[in-house]
């Protein structure tokens, strides 16, 4: 009983609902406003079209232009997303790669950090102390 997958509840899918008294809306809206009218636009004339055909036309004119107008603008952000996606995947895999540890060389070219060798200094210097001071 512990692994059974939920069943699914047959019923009417909301959004399609919503279509479909949409659909039933409109078929009456276009019965209703069967009149033929003139429509003049510009230097064009366009003679006996239905009201309802008219308004659904500029209904689709007026949604279609915009989206039209914005199509260059949508090229440029998704082509601006590949190539930050491709950035993101070059630093992750670099980030992947084992960084190689640089050997940190001394500003002059002698090292300091070895204990002979500034055992060697220390002597050297009581030497020529030395040497000074007898003198």
């Amino acid at each position: 009983m512990e692994n059974q997958t939920p069943v699914k509840k047959s019923g009417a899918n909301p959004q399609l609902v919503v279509i479909l008294v949409l659909a039933v809306l409109l078929v009456i809206f276009t019965l209703q406003n069967q009149e033929k009218v003139t429509l003049k636009v510009f230097f064009w004339t366009i003679r006996e079209i239905p009201v309802a055909l008219m308004l659904v036309i500029t209904i689709l004119f007026g949604y279609l232009i915009p989206y039209l107008l914005l199509i260059p603008k949508i090229w440029k952000l998704k082509s601006e997303l590949t190539k930050t996606r491709k950035e993101k995947e070059e630093l992750e895999e670099s980030r992947e790669k084992p960084v190689r540890e640089r050997p940190v060389r001394d500003p002059e070219g002698v090292p300091f950090d070895d204990e002979e060798d500034e055992q060697e200094v220390d002597l050297a210097r009581k030497n020529i102390a030395g040497r000074l001071f007898k003198e």
